[in-house]
């Protein structure tokens, strides 16, 4: 069922992200820039002092004031010129005249960008300018520092244009802070401070101390927010876009980051949403400038997952069955946790396959997230299985028993068992398939992966018969397998790389391993798994390939590659996947 959102109050949001953004800037200053707040009451308006430090104006410190909106930061601040600070277009080509609130700067980061050219787009450059959510009031300030180093004119400023705006600096006094050259409020940074011998000794001791705490502060924390799990106690998921295919199928798409539900729920009272039902229709933008509609929590600690566990179930219902609509069909019932998490493993793994290597670390980290989750509810339930199956016989068992590995066990079972049970209207994704075999308590792959593997390679068939040159695939030739493998490399690599994905990360005693690192997986395991991809990627030859997915006691030499593939055309014929006639060689 569906839940009614807590209201958010913006405001008190954003004002808690202005004070640990300042308390960010306090801890780690920025060269060249001061920022106050004049009144204490009011964090929404900041006093900046910029020492300008290259091109023309170097030297200049320029006096600003910094209006942050009520939703920060979801929408990013605007800077302004000081009022009476005649810092202008004239000095500035990308400075604007505002006689009232001060000569606005007009900079993608910041939010002026977006009013200057309102009237060209009804105000779409808002959401298209540079600024991120995951931005921070450092972000937008260095921009700032950078800004005023090109004024970006179409020739130089005169000399006298310089001495003159020195004399103008050196006699402004602000009305609100007092600021003035002589006395600046705020101070600043100077460029050549550094910290002395022995303090970055103590920092480097501190921050080896503390480097794997530190570490996964920053990892669980939310990009707009800015909370942590471990000091502010949120709910901490990723957002995922999900999309249904011609069948209804829902296919999700992992934006690799981490935002709070508190971020999220923001977003949709931003859209005018009540309710966390499904978001088909609209789309939200992620810190990394990702669309996505939808949010799942993940499992760090029990402690995290009691206090979104309503939170969680309430996602995979709605990820299950397209809404949630407030009905009661649409409760959750463990056996969704199975389906959907075992299909954001395979895409996971997925994406990791084809990612890059920035992204294939963040890949490793959600696969890692989703599997705890899903392990913790197979482990929540089991007392609802075999012992107690007279008691529930008659009440829902499908609900909770069939969660457990038994159901696990009896879907290995059955397509051990029953030839129709492979079928891929069955088993749709032999990806997932493998998931369920490595979390199976009864079954092991080397046991069972001759009829996995006959079942891979008949799904093969429809494809090769498809480019095969003669047009018959049942007239292929021993020297044809060089083909036939090029042919079939991307899906032949991801059957190795399923195969070593379930066999690095889900085995006996991973959950205590991970929840070590709260839900992450050691460094140095990601880090081979990397290079073991590399090796997965360069397989070019079936010989290679059988040894990959230990088959090479069976498949010796190329003929009897050829075998396998004139049984697997044999094998799709009777699944209906294809109607190949067949040779008689």
């Amino acid at each position: 069922m569906s839940i009614t959102i807590k209201p958010q109050n913006p405001k008190l949001a954003a004002t808690k992200r202005i004070m640990r953004d300042l308390r960010d800037l306090d801890k780690t200053p920025v060269p060249g820039l001061g920022v106050c707040c004049p009144d204490e009451s009011n964090p929404f308006v900041l006093h900046c002092n910029v020492l300008i430090n290259d091109g023309p104006y170097s030297g200049i410190l320029i006096h600003l004031v910094l209006h942050i909106p009520d939703d920060y930061p979801l929408t990013g601040p605007a800077g302004n010129i000081a009022p009476g600070l005649e810092f202008n277009s004239m000095h500035h080509g990308h400075i604007h005249e505002d006689y009232i609130n001060g000569h606005a700067l007009c900079n993608d980061m910041l939010t002026n960008y977006s009013h200057y050219f309102s009237h060209i787009d009804q105000g779409r450059m808002k959401q298209s300018s540079g600024w991120s959510p995951g931005y921070t009031l450092s972000t937008a300030l260095l921009q700032i520092i950078t800004f005023f180093s090109d004024p970006d004119l179409s020739k130089e400023p005169s000399a006298e244009i310089i001495a003159d705006l020195r004399r103008t600096v050196e006699n402004f006094t602000c009305s609100t802070c007092g600021h003035c050259n002589i006395k600046p409020n705020p101070s600043v940074v100077p460029y050549v401070e550094t910290m002395s011998d022995e303090k970055v000794r103590q920092e480097e001791e501190k921050e080896a101390q503390l480097k794997l705490e530190c570490d996964l502060k920053e990892k669980l924390t939310c990009g707009i927010t800015k909370q942590n799990v471990l000091d502010d106690k949120i709910c901490l998921g990723y957002p995922l876009m999900v999309v249904r295919d011609h069948r209804g199928r829902f296919d999700p798409e992992i934006v690799l980051e981490l935002i709070s539900y508190d971020a999220y729920v923001a977003e949709i009272q931003k859209s005018g949403g009540e309710k966390l039902d499904f978001y088909e229709k609209l789309k939200f933008r992620s810190v990394t400038g990702s669309d996505y509609n939808h949010w799942l929590p993940i499992y760090i600690n029990p402690t995290h997952f009691q206090q979104g566990r309503q939170i969680i179930e309430n996602s995979i219902s709605i990820i299950a069955n397209g809404t949630a609509s407030g009905a009661e069909k649409y409760a959750f019932q463990p056996l969704m946790a199975l389906n959907v998490l075992i299909t954001l493993l395979n895409k996971c793994a997925v994406r990791l396959f084809n990612g890059q290597l920035f992204q294939s670390t963040h890949a490793i980290e959600a696969y890692c997230h989703f599997l705890r989750l899903l392990m913790h509810f197979i482990e929540i339930f089991p007392e609802l299985g075999w012992r107690k199956i007279s008691i529930y016989l008659f009440v829902n068992i499908a609900s909770f028993f069939f969660l457990t590995d038994t159901h696990i066990n009896l879907t290995v079972e059955k397509f051990v068992s029953k030839f129709h049970h492979r079928h891929k209207k069955v088993v749709p994704d032999i990806g997932e398939f493998l998931i369920k075999v490595a979390l199976s308590t009864k079954y092991e792959l080397k046991n069972i992966k001759e009829c996995i593997y006959e079942e891979y390679f008949a799904r093969q068939i429809y494809w090769l018969q498809q480019t095969y040159a003669s047009g018959n695939i049942s007239n292929i030739r021993v020297e044809d397998l060089p083909t036939i493998f090029q042919r079939t490399k991307i899906s032949n690599h991801l059957l190795v790389f399923n195969l070593e994905m379930a066999e690095t990360f889900i085995f006996d005693g991973v959950k205590e391993k991970l929840d070590k690192l709260h839900g992450y997986p050691p460094t140095a395991v990601v880090e081979k798994f990397q290079q073991r991809l590399k090796a997965i990627k360069a397989i070019d030859r079936y010989s290679v390939f059988m040894q990959a997915i230990r088959m090479s006691d069976k498949i010796k030499t190329p003929d009897n590659m050829f075998t396998m593939i004139k049984r697997s055309i044999r094998i799709s014929n009777e699944q209906h996947y294809t109607n190949v006639e067949l040779s008689s060689r």
